[in-house]
């Protein structure tokens, strides 16, 4: 079986060359890398060009080959992820580790990775334990459980916490490192670039149990991420509107009647509580993207389209 690497960035700078090296380390390394670079300022394109763009070789090539991808506009996270796993598949590719640039794998995380798929054979994803890069060593998740009715409780509560030593099925497992198969991202049709952003991993592994496919952790395997933000803490504006927004469309795209039932009250409940920390904190900036971000997420669930969210945003 052929694995391809996939890492999308912007205006990524040291993080994505960090992630890339974690990859060309591996015990078992991925047949290629494929960075995506989502429409990046000249100075950052030139630096990627610098580290990544093909060069003559001297001897053969001893580490895995790095492609860079330069896309013409601003797909954000889902559409960078469909158009490296598209080039990939393309390749050759037969399952690609789809990553956020500002990962780091332990050395024998891909090996582990791509053991606990081949051994559990209705699996379309294996996930790894994500720890925080600071504080080093916390768990960030060790499996995901997608409710869709529960989908806007604290994800906390919902995440899995069995002491394991060996893979385990979940129902989920978060976006910053998944390894997919190529049926089961066919099959899914990839992530949904109307979300762009925040929720296009619960789209897509809600899809993937939906076409037939498992999702398998493997607690050995482990990836270091930083960036992390959430209702609570560490929001952007930009962000804050799309964790806001992106609710709706994933309920409407993937629930029943049923679902909204309890999705409305418990949003209301946790779109308010979280604007409500944001303006005590001093931060009505945020307060007021997240209610920009439910109006839009009410008119998609009335049945519009999503605008465009834009170029993301640091501040």
């Amino acid at each position: 079986m052929r694995t391809a690497a996939v890492v999308v960035t912007w205006e990524g700078g040291v993080a994505t060359d960090r992630c890339v090296e974690s990859l060309l380390q591996q015990d078992r390394p991925p047949a290629e890398v494929v960075v995506v670079d989502n429409a990046s300022g000249p100075a950052e394109r030139a630096r990627l060009r610098e580290a990544f763009g093909e060069r003559p070789q001297m001897r053969p090539p001893v580490r895995p080959p790095v492609r860079l991808l330069l896309l013409d506009a601003n797909r954000q996270f889902a559409g960078g992820l469909n158009a490296g796993a598209r080039a990939a598949f393309a390749a050759g590719a037969d399952r690609v580790l789809l990553l956020n640039n500002d990962t780091v794998l332990a050395p024998d995380a891909l090996a582990r990775l791509e053991e606990a798929l081949d051994a559990a054979p209705r699996a379309g994803i294996a996930g790894p334990l994500v720890r925080y890069v600071d504080p080093p060593g916390r768990i960030l998740t060790a499996g995901e459980r997608h409710i869709l009715p529960l989908l806007c409780l604290p994800r906390t509560l919902l995440r899995y916490r069995r002491p394991a030593r060996r893979p385990y099925r979940v129902s989920g497992v978060m976006g910053c490192a998944m390894l997919a198969t190529r049926a089961c991202f066919e099959s899914v049709g990839g992530f949904s670039e109307e979300i762009e952003v925040y929720y296009e991993d619960v789209d897509f592994c809600v899809g993937a149990r939906a076409a037939g496919f498992g999702a398998v952790l493997e607690p050995r395997a482990v990836v270091y991420h930083d960036g992390f933000r959430g209702f609570v803490s560490g929001l952007t504006p930009w962000a804050a509107f799309l964790k806001a927004r992106n609710p709706w469309i994933l309920v409407r795209r993937r629930g029943g009647p049923g679902t909204w039932v309890t999705f409305v009250p418990t949003y209301a409940a946790m779109i308010a509580g979280s604007a409500a920390l944001y303006a005590l904190r001093g931060r009505a900036d945020i307060a007021r993207a997240l209610g920009r971000g439910a109006l839009a997420g009410l008119r998609v669930a009335a049945g519009g389209a999503p605008a465009p969210a834009g170029a993301p945003s640091r501040s």
